[in-house]
């Protein structure tokens, strides 16, 4: 019963894989907008989220089980650094413009709720 469960939350879905590989496409262009007003941090910002989309969009595909989960392992600590620069950065100058970042707010609160549906899914089943 767990291992289903388990199986069933954890399915990789065609939604949740592009939700969080345009996270760093959303965080870019706030990035993009602060550079265009000289916010400080804003070119360190842009180029995490450049390098994270680069990485999780490349087709790295490893045979070694090994390699395979250091490749999960760095795209989830790239993905997660990004999201801790964009809040240190929006937390601590307070940058405009205020839609940019209005944006990666709603994209988070998007990959929240398909979360959500897919906690639900997998205890519905």
């Amino acid at each position: 019963m767990e291992s289903a469960f388990l199986s069933r939350l954890l399915t990789p879905s065609p939604i949740m894989h592009w939700l969080l590989l345009l996270f760093p496409v959303v965080v870019a262009v706030a990035g993009l907008t602060g550079m265009r007003r000289r916010h400080n941090g804003a070119l360190r910002l842009t180029i995490l989220a450049l390098v994270t989309l680069c990485w999780l969009a490349l087709p790295l595909r490893f045979d070694d089980p090994l390699l395979s989960a250091i490749s999960v392992l760095v795209s989830t600590v790239l993905w997660f650094s990004l999201l801790t620069a964009w809040s240190a950065h929006v937390w601590n100058r307070f940058p405009s413009p205020v839609w940019a970042h209005g944006w990666v707010v709603s994209h988070l609160v998007t990959i929240g709720v398909a979360c959500m549906v897919a906690l639900v899914r997998a205890l519905m089943y």
